[in-house]
Parts: C-alpha cells; structure tokens; sequence
C-alpha cells in the first residue's frame, strides 16, 4: 500500500489536470497514488485521466461521478477510497516542485504534526490579460499554524468526517471548525496556482465565493466580520451601479442639485479605484494602456456581478450558524 495518498477533485479541469499529475508523478517521495476524484465534469478532464491511468496504472485512479459533490465532497470521496495512510489535498490547477510531497509529509511523520500546509504559492499563468489586472504573483500564510490544510493523517481525517461540502468555496475551513486543529506551516514548501484567466472562471469563483462569504464573516468574527463583508458589498454594488449611473446622468442631466451629484458619484468611485488596481508583468506601453482601460475596469464589473450572484443566491435560500459552531443550509 502507499503510504500517501494525494486526492484531487476537479470539474471541467482539462487545461490543467494533465500538468498537476505529471508534476505530482515526479515526486521526490514516490510512495504515492494520485485519486482524481471527476465531479461530473462536461469536458475531457475524465479521459485525460484515464489515459494516465492506463500508463500509470497502480499510481493513477479515477473516481468518475455523474453529478457534482463540491471540492469538499470529492475530498470526502477521495479520502474513503484510498490506501495511503496520509491525505494530501491539492487542487487540479496546481503544479509541485520534485521535493513538495514529502516536505509535506516530513512533519506529520515524525510525529511533530497531525497536518501541514504550504507557505507559498506562486500564480502560474501570470502571462494571461485577466489575471495582470488581478495584480497577484504570489499568496502567501503569514503564520506558523493555519486554518486551511493540505496534508493530514487520514485516520484524524476520517474520524473526524472530513470536510462540509455545503459551504461550498470556503469548505476547506470546515475541518477545523469541528475540531479546533491547526495545520503546521511548512516554511520551504511551495508550489504553483492558476488565478481564473477567464471571463467565465472570474465570475463562477467569487459567485462560489459569495455563496458563503457572510456567513462566513460573521462565523469567524462575529459583527464585526459581518459589517466588514457588508462594506466590500457596497464597493462590489457601486461597480455594478456606476456605468448605469453616468449614462442615466448624461442622458437626465438633472437639474436638483443632489442627484446631480450623486449620480456621477459611482463612476468617479469606480475610475478611481481602477486607476489605483495593481497590475503585474506589464510588457509595453500600448499592453498597459488595454490593461487599464479595458481588461481591469471589466475584471472589476465581472468580479462584481459574481459575488453579488452569489451572496444573493445565499440570501435567498439561507445559512445558519448553529451554536455548535458548524454552518448548515437551512
């Protein structure tokens, strides 16, 4: 049996899955099988695995579903199925250096931790116009513990009933919700990360993210949290609302003094803070210009929508905070 098992859950992943479990088969630390858990994926992500599969076979495993349990869900999965005695979750758009796995795993088996995560992860496709205007080249954990983790013992992880899928983009939080547990930070360990590099996945990753974002806020930090996530849907309403603003500005020209100040107010708001967007990698001159005035102003409308989609949909059919400290759909 391996001794590690590395689960990836991936929907419509078929740009990058090849990349993430190549990289992951040059380990350093060998011991492993990789658990590609397909959550009802619509594109070639299932077949592109299954030729590695067959030219991997005892390293490789598919896990096909017809329907989509969630990255927390196909964790879960994953996590049932497999032989390792340790779990390494990654995601489907990530890439590894040769000695990542078992910098990973050093901790967790010299008895020093029941769970690890990274320091660093670097933003791979920082050649790409949309992620420029997301102003990222690499995230950083700027503590020695964190809430989120990548590898853990599995029996601590099943025992404990892995993740809660129901919170959809933030369920990697929901393990130490139910038990208090910190991952250890390992300093020299890194790898590399895909920010959305479309108009489609910038939307869908922060509706996702906006599905859960106040209850989230308000879970870990109460009201203060939640006047927070309040403040940042105010800044997300007023880039939806300020070209719609100048153009009924323009056309009414109103006379009352008020409105003739507030409707010119989003826009003024909205090209200010465009202005002020970090953009990264910028090659020339004539690049920097459709950057800031095309890319970033629509990257700001798109994020936007996405968000607001999704803290709508959650309004709408609801999260409770139980006084148990976890967080059901209602």
């Amino acid at each position: 049996m391996p001794a590690v098992s590395v689960v990836i859950p991936a929907y419509n992943e078929e740009r990058h899955i090849k990349k993430c479990i190549e990289s992951l088969l040059t380990q350093n630390f060998n011991d492993i099988e990789i658990i590609v858990v397909d959550n009802g994926s619509r594109d070639h992500t299932a077949q592109l695995v299954e030729e590695l599969a067959k030219e991997h076979p005892g390293r490789v495993r598919l896990i096909r579903l017809d329907r989509n349990l969630g990255p927390g869900g196909g964790r879960n999965l994953g996590a049932l199925h497999a032989n390792g005695e340790i779990l390494v979750f990654v995601d489907a758009d990530m890439t590894f250096p040769q000695d990542y796995i078992g910098k990973m795993i050093e901790p967790i088996r010299r008895g020093e931790a029941l769970m690890t995560t990274h320091l660093t992860e670097y933003v791979a496709n920082t050649g790409n116009p949309w992620v420029k205007v997301q102003g990222q080249t690499v995230r950083g954990r700027w503590g020695r513990v964190e809430k989120v983790f990548r590898a853990v013992k599995k029996e601590f992880f099943i025992r404990h009933g892995g993740f809660d899928p129901r919170l959809h983009y933030h369920d990697d939080r929901t393990f130490f919700y139910k038990t208090g547990a910190k991952a250890v930070v390992v300093e020299d360990a890194y790898c590399y990360h895909n920010n959305p590099d479309t108009a489609k996945e910038i939307f869908r990753r922060n509706y996702w993210i906006g599905r859960t974002y106040l209850a989230i806020e308000y879970h870990e930090h109460g009201v203060k949290g939640l006047l927070r996530a309040l403040t940042i849907t105010l800044v997300r309403l007023i880039d939806i609302v300020a070209l719609p603003s100048i153009a009924v500005w323009a056309v009414l020209q109103p006379v009352v003094p008020i409105l003739n100040a507030l409707l010119p107010a989003p826009a003024i708001v909205f090209v200010a803070s465009t202005v002020r967007m970090k953009i990264v990698k910028v090659e020339n001159l004539r690049e920097r210009i459709v950057l800031r005035t095309v890319y970033a102003p629509l990257y700001r409308i798109i994020r936007a929508a996405g968000l607001l989609t999704g803290i709508l949909t959650s309004l709408i059919f609801g999260l409770r905070v139980t006084r148990r400290g976890s967080i059901q759909g209602s």
